[in-house]
Order: C-alpha cells, then structure tokens, then sequence
C-alpha cells in the first residue's frame, strides 16, 4: 500500500512543555483515518506541525513523496480546511472560492465552483457575502476550501461540528465520496459516532501519545469493556437466575438491572450470547427477545488513558 504520510518520532514542546511525545504514524492513500483526542491532548499541534504551520521541535515525517524539509512541495498535494476565522468575510462566497481556487492552481470553470458549493450544502448562497453566512455555513466553505486544487491528501478538522444533522450527514457522505475518488482523508471529530462511520482506522491521542490505534472493529474488540444485552424472556429473568446460569455455562455473565419486562445482562464476548441463548431454551425459558448493545468507540475512549 502506498504510504501518504510516513511520520517517526515526531515531537514538538513550547519551552518545557512538551505536547507531542514521539509520534509515530502512517497514514496510506485511499483511506478515511479518524483521529481523535479530548482537548488538550495536542490534535491540532499534529495537524499545524504536518502542514507547516509551525515547527516540529524533532523527528521526522514525510507526505506522500516529500520530507518535511520540503513541506512547501507537500503543500501543493494537501488541501487544508481552514479556520473560520481566516476568511475572506467581505467576499462573496463563490468569489471567495474562485480567488483562492486561482491560489491553488485550482482548473476548475465557474459553473464547477456552484457545483461544489452544492456539494458542501451552499447552494443558494453564493452570491451572499461570508459575513452573513452563519457559523455552520462557514464550516461548509472551509470545507470546499480544502478540496480545492484536487489535493491527494485533504485535511478536515471538526468538520460537522456546529452543523445541523442533516448538513453532517451530507458531509459524511462528501468524505466517502472523495476516497472513492482515491484521495486520502484525515478527519478528527468529537462525534465519535462519526468516526465510527467513516474511517477506515482510528487513532486515539492522550497526552501527545497515540495510546490506540486500528479498525474502529478492532479497537472495540480489544477495549476490554463487556459486551452489553438485553434479553425479554418470560419468566422475567431475576438475579438469582443469572448467577445459576453463569456458574453452570462456566463463564461471565453479569446480572445489570430489570427493566419492565426486560433483565438487561453484560457478557464477556459474541460466543457468549450464544451460549446463553441456547441455554435459556433448552432450560424452558421462553426467550422472546434478544437485543445487542454493541461496544462502541465511545467506550474505547473512556478507557483510554
């Protein structure tokens, strides 16, 4: 697989204080990689580090062909989502577009512009100046931003925070559109649900280190944290009965709490479900329902430290 971003050790400290601790990451083309941190943990320090905005203290990194000792190369294959406090706001949208498409080296004809505007959720509003645009508005033009000039690699940072449900779908959909076109995405969120969606791996940042990183399958399977159930049997299933049945199977089975009709349970692992499934009936319980809760990143979050 080609490698896109290849980074080693990298570090950066502001006097004594040092936010990132050795990174170490690669990234290949074609893939959506997730990265995601609680705040503080130093996600936009990486991003400002890669694409030149400030310094790395030490290591090394590269994106796709470039070492960071030519990160003006590198930025010609990036597209970057900018802040939204750094637009243009006396210019009209389409006009800001344009203008900094002409930067770019961007090829594209006018009525191309209106296209993408289209895509990030803008139509309508092109010819409207950016200062009336509202905060989410602003987040869809730092994103059509960042696809400007057909970069191979394409940097969004929070992208669907501040939108409405219906605009972060849209957006989602526009991430899984680019990697079909072959480009890379390295996207944080705090919408972990998000990430789950949309990315391919996922990297947790604590501390300036990446504590996990894997499939969002991968990461969940590995959390440690059980696996959560909810069984709608008749009789309704009592404390008790959890514990007969969890020393007679010979494995975990935790008792949570009833609820109504349903005895809600933990279990270590996907065999175990089924095992208990099997149990309950050959026992006579009349099993009538039985629900999943799947581990989410939610969960490997919480547990990373």
């Amino acid at each position: 697989m080609t490698e896109i971003i290849k980074i080693n050790q990298l570090t950066k400290r502001y006097g004594t204080t040092e936010v990132l601790k050795g990174i170490n990451l690669t990234i290949h083309q074609g893939e959506v990689f997730g990265f995601v941190g609680h705040n503080g943990a130093g996600k936009s320090t990486f991003i400002h580090t890669i694409t030149g905005i400030i310094h790395k203290s030490s290591g090394i990194f590269k994106i796709k062909d470039a070492p960071d000792e030519q990160i003006d190369k590198s930025k010609k294959v990036m597209g970057v989502m900018p802040d939204v406090s750094n637009l243009y706001e006396h210019m009209r949208g389409i006009h800001f577009l344009r203008y900094m498409g002409k930067l770019s080296g961007d090829r594209r004809s006018k009525r191309d512009y209106t296209i993408l505007m289209k895509e990030v959720g803008l139509e309508g509003a092109e010819k409207k100046k950016i200062k009336t645009y509202s905060f989410g508005m602003k987040k869809k033009i730092c994103i059509a931003q960042a696809l400007l000039g057909n970069p191979d690699l394409i940097i969004l940072d929070e992208p669907t925070s501040g939108l409405d449900p219906e605009s972060a779908i849209k957006i989602r959909n526009l991430v899984m559109r680019q990697q079909k076109l072959g480009k890379t995405i390295l996207l944080t969120s705090h919408n972990l649900d998000e990430i789950d969606k949309v990315s391919d791996r996922v990297g947790i940042l604590s501390d300036g280190v990446i504590k996990k990183l894997g499939t969002p399958r991968q990461l969940k399977e590995e959390t440690g944290v059980g696996i959560s159930i909810s069984v709608r049997t008749k009789p309704t299933l009592r404390k008790d009965d959890i514990q007969m049945l969890s020393k007679k199977l010979d494995m975990d089975v935790t008792f949570v709490e009833s609820k109504k009709e349903y005895t809600l349970l933990q279990v270590a692992s996907d065999e175990d479900i089924s095992l208990l499934s099997k149990e309950l009936i050959e026992s006579g319980v009349q099993l009538y329902e039985l629900k999943v809760e799947e581990r989410s990143l939610e969960d490997v979050f919480m547990n990373t430290k």
